[in-house]
């Protein structure tokens, strides 16, 4: 599989993104899959702007993605704006093997465990999904940070 990083974070592409991230990893791409109005939602050309001019940015429907990655030659950056963007990907049997979490902002009813990621009761049962599916979950929002445990918070 080419995907090199999955992460999810609400902010999408930006400066820890481009300064921190992307200069560690070895990628050719972002992808950044949407689950329902969620495509229609991105503006795809702001991300663009963004971005460096080296890297592609692929913005597509969840239920593509999938296809897309088993059919690409390049290595990716998965990057979602939420734990909902991802599921469909895993449910799909995509196959990932650990998943960054960068950024979820405060929401009512959600549980802070960083300074950037607050967790309410749909995010925690998606993340024990996820970690029962074997995958990795790590928090960091940029690669030399220390990672916060999620020990306690997914059930």
């Amino acid at each position: 599989m080419p995907i090199v990083f999955a992460r999810v974070d609400d902010r999408l592409i930006h400066g820890q993104i481009v300064q921190a991230w992307l200069p560690e990893l070895n990628v050719d791409e972002i992808l950044i899959p949407c689950t329902g109005k969620g495509k229609e939602l991105v503006n795809t050309g702001l991300l663009r702007l963004c971005l460096p001019y080296e890297y592609e940015l692929t913005v597509l429907e969840s239920n593509r993605c999938k296809q897309y990655i088993e059919n690409s030659a390049k290595n990716i950056f998965l990057l979602a704006a939420s734990l909902q963007d991802i599921m469909p990907l895993l449910e799909d049997g995509l196959k990932v093997k650990s998943l960054n979490i960068g950024g979820m902002h405060f929401k009512k009813g959600a549980q802070k465990l960083d300074d950037n990621v607050f967790l309410d009761d749909q995010d925690k049962r998606l993340l024990s999904i996820f970690k029962a599916l074997g995958l990795n979950i790590e928090t960091r929002a940029v690669p030399n940070a220390k990672s916060i445990s999620l020990e306690g918070v997914i059930p």
